[in-house]
């Protein structure tokens, strides 16, 4: 928690400018009451510099989103400071804002405060002000001077209200500028007055949210009155644009993910959020850039009266700004694409927390969707600090009795469905155990294992005889033809969390811990078998069934591979998978030797597959399978999102087995066995481990397979294929074999 006493602050001669400050509590302000100024809060602070500033740094947070202004200069991070569970703690910001101070001049520091999630439309329903209705400011911009001596301001009734071209924001509906009242932007409209909100500040912990990506435009259809732009991708964002005409006249920018059968952009899947955001002109050449909002999508159009000109537009993608490192490319061109629609989807959905979608009215925090996606996703990039934040906000929100809640930050009422469900829970298990794999720190293993333990503690008080009885379910979420019974689902994930945790204890050395976690995934396995499998047969018999449970440890792998390869082709060699088996069907599939099975799923392009997205136009995984097809057009738009990267969790198999980058919590050392299979002719990319970066690459030369490793020097690995290697050459940390398979 940040707390500090407040002391009176000295400006010298222009101390009188700036009020008393004897405060000995956090200082937070609000927006007085006024009908004159009905868009966002701007908060203006007036001050002097002295000469001789070695440094000045502002720590901020706010009630809502806000977008920070110092001498014209506006901090890049958007939506600060993210969202948590505001009822439990608010993250504080801090900057160093030193080149952008005037020594011996007078300084302008302007914050604006929209909604965000705090008191904007949140969730299904388009709830608002879940959190509070009041925007409110904190701020401390402390001043050194190079003889020691310091400045303190802070937020308090000496701040002045100022005009917004802001209208209104809201993450749902969008945004309305009105570029008429740029005119009147110094003007001071009122003044801040003191408030209060007691809840505690927490060190703002991760990467902030920016535009990453600008995307230019190609028209597809354009007349007086609608300009329609085709992205070429679906992406998280806003569209800028720079137009000219006549004062007061607006545009309207209309958002979706793909278009109709008329060509014109779909919007029906958004359900009750608007995504249109509202530009009014004020006659001269304006530009808006969108700052409090975004909206998921590909295409967007521009409503216009006639002789409205839209000067430029382009695409802002906005994502948190974590380093994308890991790279994948092979010859078969529909598992690049498969490749590529998991990383656009992963880079649209970590905005603050995981969430599930960027598009409609939900833009939720499930656990079990980033449950299934953390270990493709820390393939790809350093979310070494974006899932330790998400897991904090998992433990603050996880209820007394271990159940951890299906949605974090979690702000709606206990309900079966909301919290205690199986494979959603799993989240506090699966994540830091795929943390320490990757990042080989503790840490997370050391925070989460308490609330790991009483997860398990959970499923046990939910059990008889280490059968779990827990009726909350989800099941394998979005499956095709395939429903698993939801009881097989729940007992795979009560034996795989408890082994997990057996595995952080390991790490943790605590082995009496580790061996109590171990029995009980004895127990677990021993209930599985002689409750659900006889006679060689899973009780429900479908593909998630065999696959988790052998990724769990309770068939052998003979028993998987007497039944999941011929379920398989039973079904014409489609999945049948929902969200939680399409994450373990590949890895099986190859563990058991069937790997050109597997390779042939990754590259159909029949319904439903993967290929079939991309072949209907995806840029994006979608949520279901079925989002579209040729015989029923779009499914429900209830439930019908094109950029979900749920079922993109078969990346981890693009880098565990494609190109065989094995990762162990025993050891450091990474072992590289890739599975090849017939289809491809190479495979090549890398990701970051423990000591730097590897990449590897393999190709089919003349009835051989080279096999090539380039790793950093601090990078420990070892070389493990099937197959007969014929002959090696090293040079450095750089691998070159060639292998006999």
């Amino acid at each position: 928690m940040y707390n500090k006493k407040y002391k009176k602050v000295v400006f010298g001669e222009s101390a009188k400018t700036h009020g008393s400050r004897y405060r000995n509590d956090n200082m937070w302000i609000k927006r007085e009451s006024l009908t004159e100024n009905d868009g966002l809060p701007v908060f203006v602070k007036f001050f002097i510099a002295e000469k001789g500033l070695k440094s000045c740094s502002l720590k901020i947070t706010a009630t809502g989103i806000f977008d920070v202004n110092i001498n014209g200069y506006e901090i890049p991070d958007r939506f600060m400071p993210g969202w948590s569970n505001y009822f439990r703690h608010i993250d504080l910001c801090s900057y160093d804002i030193t080149e952008r101070i005037i020594p011996g001049g007078e300084n302008t520091l302007r914050v604006t405060v929209a909604n965000g999630w705090y008191s904007g439309k949140l969730g299904y329903g388009n709830k608002t002000n879940v959190f509070g209705d009041e925007k409110r400011l904190f701020a401390e911009l402390t001043l050194t001077y190079d003889d020691g001596h310091t400045d303190t301001i802070v937020s308090d009734e000496s701040w002045k209200i100022a005009v917004s071209d802001v209208i209104a924001a809201d993450f749902f509906d969008g945004e309305t500028i009105d570029a008429r009242r740029r005119g009147r932007a110094e003007k001071i409209v009122g003044n801040a007055v003191i408030t209060d909100f007691g809840v505690p500040f927490h060190a703002y912990s991760r990467e902030p949210v920016r535009v990453t990506e600008r995307i230019l435009p190609q028209v597809i259809f354009s007349d007086e009155n609608t300009v329609r732009y085709d992205f070429g991708c679906n992406f998280a964002g806003v569209i800028k644009v720079t137009a000219k005409g006549k004062g007061g006249e607006k545009i309207v920018a209309i958002y979706g993910e793909t278009t109709d059968e008329n060509g014109k952009v779909y919007t029906a899947n958004l359900r009750r959020a608007k995504c249109t955001d509202e530009f009014i002109l004020s006659g001269g050449e304006d530009t808006f850039e969108p700052k409090f909002t975004y909206h998921g999508f590909r295409y967007a159009e521009l409503k216009k009266t006639a002789g409205t000109e839209i000067v430029r537009a382009e695409g802002l993608a906005i994502s948190q700004d974590i380093e994308y490192y890991g790279s994948f490319e092979c010859s078969d061109e529909v598992v690049n694409g498969v490749y590529r629609m998991a990383l656009r989807g992963q880079k649209s959905n970590f905005i603050s927390i995981p969430t599930d979608c960027p598009q409609r009215d939900e833009r939720l925090g499930w656990t079990g969707d980033a449950e299934v996606f953390c270990n493709s996703a820390m393939f790809n990039a350093d979310c070494d600090l974006f899932f330790k934040n998400y897991l904090s906000l998992v433990r603050e929100d996880a209820l007394p009795d271990g159940k951890i809640p299906s949605i974090v930050p979690f702000y709606m009422g206990i309900s079966d469905n909301t919290a205690g469900v199986p494979g959603w829970g799993d989240c506090i298990t699966v994540m830091p155990y795929f943390h320490f794999l990757h990042y080989r720190d503790a840490s997370a293993a050391e925070e989460n294992l308490p609330a790991a333990e009483k997860w398990i503690g959970y499923y046990l008080a939910k059990s008889e005889n280490y059968l779990t009885k827990i009726t909350n379910n989800f099941g394998d979420w979005l499956s095709v033809n395939g429903d698993t019974d939801p009881n097989v689902i729940n007992q795979c994930f009560f034996g795989y969390s408890a082994l997990l945790t057996a595995k952080l204890c390991e790490i943790l050395k605590k082995d009496e811990k580790r061996d109590t976690y171990t029995e009980i995934y004895g127990n677990c396995r021993r209930a599985f078998r002689e409750n659900y499998y006889k006679d060689g047969r899973i009780s429900c018999d479908t593909q998630t069934a065999y696959a988790f449970a052998y990724v769990a440890g309770y068939l052998s792998k003979e028993e998987t591979a007497a039944r999941l390869p011929e379920i398989i082709r039973e079904n014409g060699g489609g999945l049948t998978t929902g969200f939680i088996g399409s994450r373990f069907i590949l890895p099986a599939l190859c563990d058991i030797g069937e790997t050109d099975l597997a390779y042939e799923i990754i590259s159909r392009t029949e319904y439903p597959s993967w290929g079939y997205m991309l072949k209907n136009g995806a840029t994006t995984v979608w949520e279901r399978w079925n989002g579209y097809t040729k015989e029923h057009g779009f499914e429900d738009p209830e439930m019908n999102s094109f950029n979900h990267y749920s079922l993109g969790s078969c990346v981890e198999w693009l880098y565990s087995y494609v190109l065989g980058i094995k990762l162990s919590p025993e050891t450091e050392k990474v072992v590289i066995s890739p599975s090849f299979g017939k289809k491809l002719a190479f495979a090549r990319g890398g990701t970051r481990v423990k000591g730097g970066k590897i990449f590897v690459s393999w190709k089919r030369e003349k009835g051989e397979v080279m096999l090539e490793v380039k790793a950093d020097e601090g990078v420990n690995y070892e070389i493990a294929p099937s197959g007969e290697i014929t002959s090696v050459m090293k040079s450095g940390n750089d691998t070159v074999a060639m292998l006999n398979l």
